[in-house]
C-alpha cells in the first residue's frame, strides 16, 4: 500500500467502548492544527521517441479525454468555432518511469518564439502563439496500486508565462509512483524543453479534519451577496504555503460568466486527500508552470467540500487562470476528479449548485441566460473562436465550450441544464426573501486638483476620495498604458493597495494615461461598487517627439518640466507617432506679443488651430483640443505663420 493509501484519520476522534459490560472513559483527541506545508516538485525531462517505449504494446492506443472520441462538446451551447487542432505526429514518448510518490503531475514545455505572456487578464494583450512546433496532444498514463492507467489526454491551457514555458492542466492521482508521457505535434518535432512534473504535496495531520464542523458563513445585513455563501475551507485551512504565491493584484470589476470545470485524473481519492490534491494543483501551477497563484477561484470535492483556490477569491474577485482567453470578467470552479469517465457524487453536485449560486446572487449573474464574451489574444490555439471574435455562451458555461478541451467530461457536462436550473431556483429564493444584493457599502466621491485631470502635469498629486459610511479601509484600484497602446479592458482592474484613510499619493510616468478607482470595504470583507475618481493622462515626454530641424530648445523654470522647444519657420512640425484612442490632446505652451497660431492635427486632419498671442509674457497656458471621439493616429503641432515664434513645452494625450 502506498503513503497516501496508509494515511489514517487523526483528531477530532470520540471512542466509547463497552467491553463486558464496563464503558470505558470518553477520550477527545486535539484536533490538529492546518500549517503550510512545503511540496516536493520532480522534474523528469522528455527528450524524444524512446524506441524501447515506442515497441511496446499499446503505446499509441487512443487517449481517453481526446477531443476526437466524441464530437458534442458545448452540449449544443452556441460558440463562434476556429478549427480544431489536428491529431499530429508522434513527437515524443518517455518510457514508463518509477519516480516518487505524487499526487499531481504535468507536462511543460518552451514555448514558441512570439508567444504570448499573459498568465490572466487576456482581453486586448499579449500575442498569439508562434511558430511550430504545435503541440495537439499531451496524454500520460499513470502507475497506481501497482499497474499502469490507461492513456489520459490532458487539456492544453495556452499560457505562456513570462519565462516562455507553456503547457497542460494538471491530473490528479489518489497516489501514483511512475508516469509515461506521450506528445502529438503538427510536425512531428518535438518541443524544445519538453519536461513532465510530479508533485508530492506533503501531509499535514490537519488534512484528516478539513472542513470538519464548519458552519455556512454568517450574513451582515439582507441582500449584501453573503446570505448564500457557503461553508468554504480557507487556503490556510488547506495548508497553502504562501511562499509560492507571487503578486497578481488584478480583479474582474464585474462578473460575466462561471464556468465549470473539471482536475481530470483519479475519482478514488479520500476524504483526508482532497486537501493535499489542493496543494498539488498549486505547486504544479506555481513552481512548475510560473504562475503567480494557483488557475481556479474555487474548487468542489467529491465529498461536497469547498477549497478557496485563488487568493482573495472569497471577498473579492481576483482574476484566475482557468479559461484561456476568457479569464477577464469570468470565474472558475474546479470540481475534483475525472467526469468523462464517472458520474459526479450527489455531494459534489450539491456543493457545485452551492458555489455557483452564491457567486451567481452575489454578482447578479443571470443562472439561464446567455452572454457575450471577447476573446483573448493572448492564448495560443485553444480557444475554438479566433483572437478577437465574441462569442455567445450560457452565463453557467463549461471550459468545453470557448476551449479545446473535454473539460468537464460528459458527465459532468451532461448536468449543466440541471445545475443552472438548481442555481437559479436556489438564487430566486434568496431574492424572494433577501432581495436584489445591494453594495453593503456607499460610493465614495472623488475629489481631485482641478488642473490635474484629464492632463496630469504634476508626478505625484494626491488624490481624496469623500468618507464612506460603514467602511473600515478602502481599496485603491488603477489601469494605465502608455499613449501608442490600448487602454486596458474596462472589465478589469489592478489594485494599487488598500488604506484607511480618504487620499493617496499616486506617481504617474510621463506618457501614461491611468485611471483610478476606490470603493470602500466594511470591516467584515464586503465590497461596495468601484468607483473611478480620476482619468488622467501624463505629457508624452520631449524624447518621444519628432521635431523638424528649425526647432531649439529653451530652458527656464517657469516652463512645464523646465524646459520648452520654439521655431518661428512655417511649418515647423512636432509629431507624435502612433497614438492611440485619444480623445483630446492637451498642450502647455508660451503666450506672448508678436506669438503665432499652431495647428493640431490627428491622424492627419486639422481639429483645431491655437493663437498664442498675447498683451504679456506667459511661459505656461494649456490649451484643450477636443477631438470629439477616439482617435487613433499620428499627432501633429503645426506652425502656421511665417516669422513668427511658438513656444510648445508638453504635449498630453488624453483619453477616457
Amino acid at each position: 500500500m502506498s503513503r497516501w493509501g496508509r494515511i489514517c484519520t487523526a483528531g477530532g476522534v470520540t471512542t466509547a467502548l463497552a467491553l463486558g459490560g464496563v464503558v470505558v472513559p470518553t477520550i477527545t483527541l486535539p484536533v490538529a492544527q492546518a500549517h503550510a506545508v512545503a511540496p516536493d516538485v520532480e522534474t523528469l525531462e522528455v527528450p524524444g521517441v524512446d524506441r524501447g517505449a515506442r515497441a511496446q504494446a499499446g503505446a499509441l492506443t487512443e487517449a481517453v479525454g481526446g477531443e476526437q472520441e466524441h464530437a458534442d462538446y458545448g452540449q449544443g451551447e452556441a460558440a463562434a468555432s476556429a478549427p480544431a487542432p489536428e491529431e499530429g505526429q508522434l513527437a515524443a514518448l518517455s518510457p514508463r518511469r518509477t519516480t516518487q510518490e505524487f499526487l499531481v503531475a504535468g507536462v511543460t514545455w518552451e514555448a514558441p518564439a512570439g508567444a504570448g505572456a499573459e498568465v490572466g487578464a487576456d482581453v486586448g494583450t499579449g500575442a498569439t502563439a508562434g511558430a511550430d512546433p504545435e503541440v495537439t496532444e499531451v496524454a500520460v498514463r499513470l502507475h497506481e496500486d501497482g499497474a499502469w492507467t490507461d492513456w489520459r489526454a490532458l487539456g492544453l491551457d495556452g499560457v505562456v508565462t513570462e519565462e516562455g514555458r507553456t503547457g497542460t492542466e494538471p491530473i490528479t492521482s489518489a497516489g501514483a509512483d511512475g508516469i509515461q508521457v506521450r506528445v502529438r505535434t503538427a510536425d512531428g518535432e518535438t518541443p524544445p524543453g519538453l519536461e513532465v512534473d510530479v508533485v508530492d504535496p506533503g501531509t499535514s495531520a490537519a488534512d484528516a479534519t478539513v472542513g470538519a464542523g464548519q458552519a455556512p458563513a454568517a450574513s451582515a445585513n439582507a441582500a449584501t451577496g453573503r446570505e448564500l455563501r457557503p461553508s468554504v475551507v480557507t487556503r490556510k485551512q488547506w495548508g497553502a504555503d504562501e511562499s509560492l504565491r507571487g503578486s497578481w493584484p488584478t480583479v474582474s470589476g464585474r462578473l460575466d460568466a462561471i464556468y465549470v470545470h473539471h482536475t481530470a485524473g483519479t475519482n478514488s481519492y479520500s476524504r483526508s486527500q482532497s486537501a493535499a490534491i489542493v496543494r498539488g494543483i498549486y505547486a504544479y501551477h506555481t513552481k512548475s508552470r510560473g504562475w503567480p497563484d494557483i488557475g481556479y477561484q474555487l474548487l468542489v470535492d467529491r465529498f461536497g467540500r469547498i477549497f478557496q483556490g485563488r487568493s482573495g477569491a472569497v471577498d473579492d474577485n481576483p482574476i484566475g487562470a482557468h479559461a484561456g482567453g476568457y479569464n477577464t470578467g469570468t470565474i472558475g470552479v474546479s470540481a475534483m476528479g475525472d467526469f468523462e469517465v464517472a458520474r459526479p457524487t450527489s455531494a459534489l453536485l450539491t456543493a457545485l449548485t452551492h458555489v455557483v449560486a452564491w457567486k451567481a446572487y452575489q454578482y447578479g449573474v443571470g443562472p439561464k441566460s446567455h452572454v457575450t464574451l471577447p476573446t483573448g489574444t493572448s492564448t495560443g490555439s485553444d480557444t475554438r473562436a479566433r483572437p478577437g471574435q465574441r462569442v455567445r455562451v450560457p452565463a453557467i458555461t463549461m471550459h468545453r465550450t470557448t476551449n479545446h478541451t473535454t473539460c468537464p467530461g460528459r458527465y459532468l457536462a451532461g448536468r449543466m441544464k440541471w445545475l443552472r436550473n438548481a442555481v437559479q431556483d436556489r438564487v430566486d429564493r434568496a431574492k424572494s426573501y433577501y432581495g436584489t444584493v445591494r453594495p453593503a457599502v456607499g460610493r465614495p466621491n472623488g475629489s481631485f486638483p482641478a488642473d490635474q485631470t484629464p492632463a496630469q502635469w504634476a508626478s505625484a498629486p494626491t488624490y481624496r476620495w469623500s468618507r464612506v459610511s460603514g467602511a473600515a479601509k478602502y481599496q485603491v484600484l488603477q489601469k494605465y498604458a502608455k499613449w501608442n497602446e490600448d487602454m486596458p479592458d474596462m472589465r478589469y482592474w489592478r489594485v494599487l493597495g488598500t488604506t484607511t484613510s480618504t487620499s493617496m499619493k499616486i506617481r504617474t510616468s510621463p506618457g501614461w494615461t491611468r485611471h483610478v478607482a476606490v470603493r470602500a470595504i466594511s470591516k467584515n470583507g464586503d465590497r461596495g461598487r468601484i468607483e473611478t475618481i480620476t482619468r488622467s493622462a501624463r505629457p508624452v515626454p520631449a524624447s518621444s517627439w519628432t521635431r523638424s530641424s528649425t526647432w531649439k530648445r529653451v530652458t527656464g523654470s517657469g516652463y512645464e518640466s523646465g524646459q520648452a522647444f520654439r521655431s518661428s519657420h512655417h511649418n515647423a512640425q512636432i509629431r507624435i507617432a502612433n497614438a492611440h484612442q485619444v480623445r483630446s490632446v492637451r498642450i502647455m505652451a508660451a503666450t506672448g506679443p508678436g506669438y503665432g497660431r499652431v495647428q493640431v492635427l490627428v491622424g492627419g486632419k486639422a481639429y483645431k488651430t491655437i493663437n498664442l498671442s498675447s498683451a504679456r509674457f506667459n511661459p505656461r497656458k494649456g490649451f484643450p483640443i477636443s477631438l470629439g471621439g477616439w482617435r487613433d493616429g499620428t499627432v501633429t503641432l503645426r506652425n502656421v505663420d511665417h516669422g513668427k515664434e511658438v513656444r510648445i513645452s508638453a504635449i498630453a494625450l488624453a483619453r477616457n
